[in-house]
């Protein structure tokens, strides 16, 4: 190496090492406030974004090797700058008493705090969370402060401003986004898909609604890059616990704890039967039909209610109703509810033991359908022998919106219980038709049988061309308590019909059951309990590739597509409070592969 060169290496050698030294004094300050004696919810409040910038800080120092092998790419005399000033801010006192009104003293004068000891129970309910999501983020930390000086000098506030407070945390965004900017565009988007994930998980297992709302306002601002169906998900969280449901079975959230989430506001309609425009008097159970109400199209998915549990189970129409008014963003393809409607003379059942109410979707809303139009309902289970056959990358679009719809409601602790091909809906007007590609849709209805995660189970009904896609654990006396991969393994069947375009009963007729060794396809009938037999035995391997009654799945749809399908019909749990999404969400990630 020339003179130069070695010249070029020990000044690149010295700013990275700078960088480092810089980096580990940021982390440093950090912990200071964590482990500082909170001044009441505004602190903690503060601590918790505090928690999100730590942890963004520490997975762009992996990102670039900081520790390890550092990128000799970075302009690391910018980066040392951007650090320099990070740290300054962080660990100068007398600075952030003058310029932010915040004053932190000594909590006595010999304290000294190990940060091993104390990384954990410090943190907010968020940062334990995180914790427990990335037990290598405090054990990181802990370690850098250790090879520092190893102690952390505990202190407490004594004057805590909340807008002073905000400025500070809107200064440290501002550094860490100028360091992530600084990355390549993959990097940056790997770092930012990984803290999209992270909130996802973090709100599938808080109970607080301050934390999801602290992690809404994070994603609905330009703080933190991540996809708005993350926020979404928080609001429904939130909208899940005011209902006053709580982390299990037998508890629900204090009402001080039950704040809503900021400019929403929840309220349940209950709608005028008068109003209504109906071409049928009768009403069937699971029935959906079109109709108006107050001249716009709607639809109407009739729930029937034993007389017996009519106090419970007409609060899971209430509580369904206001879930489905509540999902505006893209990411959730289902229809809007604008409310339900009550018990009434007019539309009530012969079966005098059951008691009808009647959820309402406005399509003007929600598949733009004017209000003139009288749309007609294509369910996805008619289309599979239509004449027009979609694209891969139609089909890839269709599994995609509907796996995100389930990726949604698993994440705000929400069961659907009814996916299957008939509840994937698509609308055709005259100048939108299934026929030309341009049908509105789809959408995942059929929430009729919808509850929460932590709500008591509902028996369904047990029609066997629904059974096809119930889970073997979810059917008979025996049969376990619904949860999260029962949905996800309807969701597989569904995916499944759509990857080989044809009906689930039509694929299974395909599969040889125990007792005959053959197929039934070309019989002429349908023969339900070969079906239910059939796909017994499909769940007794995974190596589709293996069966010849199957091997057109990669060939139709392809390799990723058959992954997806593999991951939803054998996820499994044994806990029906189990709040891990990393099924769904890996199954949504490799759809988006697909969609283009």
């Amino acid at each position: 190496m020339s003179a130069g060169g070695l010249e070029y290496a020990a000044g690149a050698g010295g700013l990275i090492s700078l960088s480092l030294t810089l980096f580990r004094g940021c982390i440093q300050g950090f912990e200071i406030f964590q482990l500082a004696a909170h001044a009441g919810s505004e602190a903690d409040n503060f601590r918790c974004k505090l928690e999100v910038e730590q942890y963004r800080l520490m997975q762009w120092a992996e990102r670039i090797g900081l520790e390890e092998q550092p990128s000799e790419r970075l302009n690391w005399t910018l980066v040392g700058d951007i650090l320099k000033q990070m740290e300054a801010l962080l660990l100068d006192t007398q600075a952030l008493k003058k310029k932010y009104h915040l004053d932190l003293v000594p909590a006595d004068s010999k304290a000294l705090v190990s940060p091993v000891s104390s990384s954990v129970t410090s943190k907010t309910g968020f940062g334990k969370l995180l914790s427990k999501l990335r037990p290598d983020y405090p054990l990181a930390s802990s370690r850098i402060i250790d090879e520092s000086n190893g102690s952390i000098r505990k202190l407490k506030w004594a004057v805590f401003d909340r807008a002073k407070a905000a400025n500070l945390i809107s200064d440290i965004v501002h550094f860490n986004n100028s360091l992530h900017g600084l990355l390549d565009s993959v990097n940056q988007d790997f770092v930012k898909s990984a803290l999209a994930s992270l909130l996802r998980d973090i709100i599938s297992r808080s109970n607080a609604t301050s934390e999801l709302e602290i992690i809404r306002q994070l994603l609905t601002s330009s703080h933190v890059a991540a996809p708005a169906a993350v926020a979404s998900a928080a609001s429904l969280k939130q909208i899940r616990l005011v209902l006053g449901l709580g982390p299990n079975l037998n508890s629900v959230e204090e009402p001080a704890q039950r704040a809503p989430p900021e400019g929403i506001k929840i309220k349940l309609i209950q709608l005028k039967p008068l109003l209504l425009q109906r071409e049928s008097a009768r009403c069937s159970p699971g029935g959906r039909e079109l109709a108006r109400y107050k001249a716009k199209p709607v639809v109407i998915e009739w729930k029937f209610i034993d007389k017996t549990r009519e106090k419970e189970l007409k609060t899971r129409v209430d509580q369904v109703a206001i879930l489905l008014a509540h999902t505006h963003d893209t990411s959730f393809h289902s229809l809007h509810c604008i409310g339900f409607l009550p018990k009434d003379a007019s539309y009530q059942p012969e079966d005098e033991s059951s008691i009808c109410y009647g959820l309402v979707f406005d399509l003007t809303i929600s598949a733009n359908i004017p209000t003139h139009i009288v749309p007609v309902i294509r369910p996805l289970s008619t289309l599979f022998l239509d004449a027009r056959k979609p694209s891969l990358n139609e089909r890839s679009a269709m599994a995609l919106a509907i796996a995100e719809t389930v990726l949604q409601l698993h994440t705000s602790g929400w069961l659907h219980k009814g996916i299957r091909s008939d509840n994937v809906l698509y609308f055709d007007t005259k100048d939108n038709m299934w026929e030309f590609g341009n049908a509105n849709g789809p959408f995942l209805a059929g929430y009729e049988y919808a509850r929460p995660t932590t709500a008591h189970t509902e028996a369904m009904p047990a029609t066997a061309e629904h059974e096809l896609y119930r889970h073997p654990r979810s059917q008979g006396l025996t049969r376990s308590n619904f949860r999260r991969s029962f949905d996800l393994f309807a969701l597989g069947c569904v995916l499944l019909e759509i990857g080989l375009w044809s009906s689930l009963s039509d694929i299974l007729q395909l599969v040889p059951s125990e007792s005959s060794k053959t197929s039934t396809r070309g019989s002429g009938r349908v023969d339900w309990v070969h079906l239910q037999s059939a796909k017994t035995q499909l769940l007794q391997t995974e190596d589709l590739e293996r069966r010849s009654d199957l091997a057109g799945i990669a060939f139709h749809a392809g390799k990723t597509f058959q992954t997806v399908i593999l991951m939803c019909l054998y996820a499994d749990d044994d806990d029906p409070l189990d709040e891990d999404i990393s099924v769904q969400k890996d199954v949504v990630d490799l759809l988006r592969q697909l969609k283009f």
